[in-house]
């Protein structure tokens, strides 16, 4: 497929070049000459963009703002005004897939993209070692020390410290769901689950997209996750603007990546799963509950660790009470930034 040279180097940046379903993407979310040149001349405000576009300022604010609702471009948090391309291809998906109104042929496009096509990019990322994006968080009652620090290792901690929370509906559960994945899924299918903290959650509501939530309403939903078995994430770095996942197998694109093509994109908790082989019953429980794989059963519960992501998923539905977490790594595990 021929691009238009704006997408052409965007695609290229976006580590796919050569893919005919992202190009029918960009063309289908760019699809005027004026968005074109304005996706030729991002990063910029609206003036800054009309000046090298040759637009006046009102069609440049006009067309900046519809690409905006669309999750083709987004507005920088740390530079209201300022706008920019999603650099990475997760970024555009999980924007422009929750757009309202959005096509069932795009919902699949951006979907197959991803579960077809982003092996190709591993070895580019790889190469580059980059620090993982995104964090599991443990259940705080399935730690066993209770001496272990988790202000920041709580998700608890982090709503009841927020200024506004806004949820989302999860971009991976609701386009699995569209394509037919994900029918067994035990997420509930009646309530938004990411949960975007502070600053994280202005654009969501700009497009429509989300709805603010008061603190106990966040926490309440916490408490759904946990029951329907999902695991908490986070980004890997402290800072006060944070996302909340609450992520499934069956539908997360993180957990895709790490399960069938074996790139990981989020860093295990500082906690590990530790069993007491008397209480356990070997019922497989713990089978069914572990989003990573990491269990099996023979006469006892086995665990491979090095599949063990600390969640404490497992945990919390033992029957036998014979498992719990345990400090693994160190504070500093987490990257503070």
């Amino acid at each position: 497929m021929q691009l238009p040279e704006p997408l052409k180097a965007y695609a290229k940046q976006l580590g796919f070049p050569n893919s005919e379903r992202l190009g029918k993407l960009l063309l289908d979310l760019f699809d005027t000459d004026q968005k074109l040149r304005i996706a030729g001349e991002l990063p910029g405000t609206i003036v800054e963009i009309a000046d090298k576009t040759g637009l006046d300022e009102e069609t440049a604010r006009q067309a900046i703002l519809e690409l905006q609702s669309r999750g083709a471009v987004n507005e920088r948090m740390l530079e209201p005004g300022r706008y920019r391309l999603f650099p990475a291809i997760i970024e555009i998906r999980d924007a422009a897939a929750l757009t309202p109104g959005i096509s069932a042929e795009n919902v699949r496009l951006w979907d197959d993209l991803i579960r077809k096509e982003f092996h190709t990019l591993v070895p580019r990322l790889e190469k580059l070692q980059l620090p993982p994006l995104m964090r599991v968080i443990p259940i705080e009652e399935t730690v066993a020390s209770a001496g272990a620090v988790l202000d920041i290792d709580s998700a608890r901690e982090i709503i009841k410290g927020a200024d506004q929370v806004v949820a989302i509906p999860c971009v991976c559960r609701q386009t699995g769901r569209e394509v037919g994945r994900g029918k067994n899924c035990t997420a509930p299918d009646d309530v938004n689950l990411c949960l975007m903290v502070n600053g994280f959650g202005f654009e969501a509501v700009q497009r429509g997209i989300g709805e603010i939530i008061s603190r106990d309403e966040a926490l309440r939903r916490l408490e759904l996750a946990e029951e329907a078995g999902l695991v908490h994430l986070t980004r890997n770095n402290v800072k006060k603007d944070m996302m909340i996942c609450n992520s499934c197998a069956c539908c997360c694109t993180g957990l895709f990546m790490l399960n069938e093509i074996g790139y990981s994109s989020f860093a295990p908790s500082r906690f590990r799963v530790v069993l007491n082989e008397d209480d356990c019953t070997a019922c497989e429980t713990c089978v069914d509950r572990c989003q990573f794989h990491a269990m099996t059963v023979d006469d006892v519960a086995r665990i491979d660790l090095e599949k063990c992501f600390g969640c404490g998923v497992c945990v919390t539905t033992c029957p036998g009470d014979a498992l719990s977490l345990e400090e693994f790594r160190s504070r500093e595990h987490i990257r503070v930034t």
